[in-house]
């Protein structure tokens, strides 16, 4: 037999370190997922805690994708406080979505990490050159 949740349950679990949602009537554990999910981590914590039954319909998951959703199930939600989901935590619309999910993302070139030693190889590189091109051609 499932376990049974009310949406506030499930609203308490919305962090990265503790990621629940609702798709479907059902209430799925995605912490482990987070790293995994190839939409990126924002879409996931941008729903945690809430019904992500309308962003999960409209991007047209494949039936792995499916099947995989059904392996982190935990169990089923109730209509808790007044049936409804407090905060928002109901079904959003695709605008309202797209509201929630519209930062202005900006391109952030990845910052290029050099080593210390990278100097020191040089310099090593340059001095090994020197004494065997002084050996051969004195």
């Amino acid at each position: 037999m499932a376990q049974i949740f009310t949406h506030d349950e499930v609203t308490r679990h919305n962090k990265e370190k503790d990621l629940w949602m609702i798709i479907h009537e059902g209430v799925y554990d995605l912490t482990k997922f987070l790293k995994e999910h190839p939409g990126g981590e924002e879409v996931l914590i941008n729903l945690a805690g809430k019904d992500g039954t309308t962003c999960f319909d409209e991007i047209g998951h494949t039936t792995e994708a499916v099947q995989l959703r059904e392996t982190l199930k935990i169990g089923k939600v109730t209509g808790g406080s007044g049936g409804e989901a407090p905060s928002g935590g109901g079904p959003l619309s695709r605008d309202d979505l797209m509201k929630e999910l519209d930062d202005d993302w900006e391109y952030e070139e990845k910052k290029a990490e050099s080593s210390p030693w990278i100097p020191v190889f040089v310099g090593i590189g340059v001095l090994v050159y020197a004494v065997i091109f002084y050996t051969f051609w004195r």
